[in-house]
């Protein structure tokens, strides 16, 4: 690539969430495991309940960013019997899913599995976004959606409540969706014996791991209400795009034309520009292959700054 410099400009579109901070701790948290470490297998829990958990396979830790699962045979393991007791619940967590996740895959499932089958289980799935209580295989299913799948290669705040047969969905604060006819109960599940309840691997030992990123995953005893869940989803424009520049990177390439990112991982615009010619708005030419004879390299500076 033939250039002086390449800048990126970004700014905040829309008003939803792409990443919300980790929660304080407060009543009612079952556990809390905000995900943000650098290193270890062990998953603190800040809930002060001492319910830590473990980190099987090769996850990444990418601090701020999460833990990085690969869709391979990364998950996390929580602690057994979680939703023991509880007549109503609360799940909520941040999880940024890979575009090329393979599907059926769940983002969590709390629950039992038996011969391979799921055996009563709470999980979440991106595709369609949806959550899904059971008290046996899938046929037990009550289940609440946005029928829509979730975008991917983006944060989202992903919020599940149950409580007094009603159970709603929320994405990034927002509700997207409602079911009054909930009979089945957390405490229902496996007799509140649940010892397959995962971060990034389905209670279906067939279907497909987790990819991407996951971080701020609660568990609460009641259902918050959705001005609580809100709070907890909003994060500023100005925070989206600065730290969707922080992540920015551009590799040197001698071969290769380039194809710029145009969104962040935290829903930001991202528009490119050059001192020299590029193409279209967000591909960089190689000279090699723009009939060029200069020799090419990678930029000598690379300016992000948000507008």
């Amino acid at each position: 690539m033939r250039g002086r410099w390449v800048r990126a400009a970004l700014c905040a579109v829309g008003m939803s969430a792409g990443l919300v901070p980790a929660a304080q701790a407060a009543d009612g948290l079952v556990a809390h495991y905000p995900l943000q470490q650098s290193a270890g297998t062990v998953v603190t829990d800040i809930s002060g309940n001492t319910r830590d958990a473990t980190v099987v396979g090769g996850a990444t830790w990418r601090g701020p960013e999460g833990l990085q699962l690969d869709g391979v045979d990364d998950y996390v393991k929580l602690p057994d019997s979680l939703l023991r007791n509880l007549d109503a619940v609360t799940v909520s967590l941040n999880v940024l899913v890979a575009t090329d996740q393979a599907t059926p895959y769940f983002i969590y499932g709390l629950g039992n599995t038996t011969n391979g089958a799921g055996n009563g289980y709470l999980f979440t799935t991106g595709n369609a976004y949806r959550t899904s209580i059971a008290t046996g295989n899938w046929t037990t299913e009550q289940t609440v959606t946005k029928n829509q799948n979730l975008a991917r290669g983006v944060w989202k705040t992903l919020t599940y409540t149950l409580a007094n047969n009603t159970a709603i969905l929320y994405e990034d604060g927002v509700e997207v969706g409602r079911n009054a006819n909930v009979t089945i109960t957390p405490k229902a599940i496996g007799g509140g014996t649940t010892t397959a309840n995962y971060i990034g691997r389905s209670n279906y030992t067939g279907d497909r791991y987790l990819k991407g990123n996951v971080r701020d995953f609660r568990l609460y005893d009641h259902a918050l209400t959705a001005a609580e869940i809100a709070a907890y989803a909003t994060v500023s424009d100005a925070d989206r795009v600065t730290r969707d520049a922080a992540g920015l990177s551009l590799p040197a390439t001698t071969a290769a034309n380039l194809t710029l990112p145009t969104t962040g991982p935290y829903s930001t615009a991202i528009a490119w520009s050059s001192s020299e010619r590029t193409g279209d708005s967000n591909t960089v030419i190689s000279p090699s292959r723009s009939g060029s004879s200069a020799s090419s390299h990678g930029p000598s500076s690379h300016r992000p700054r948000a507008s």
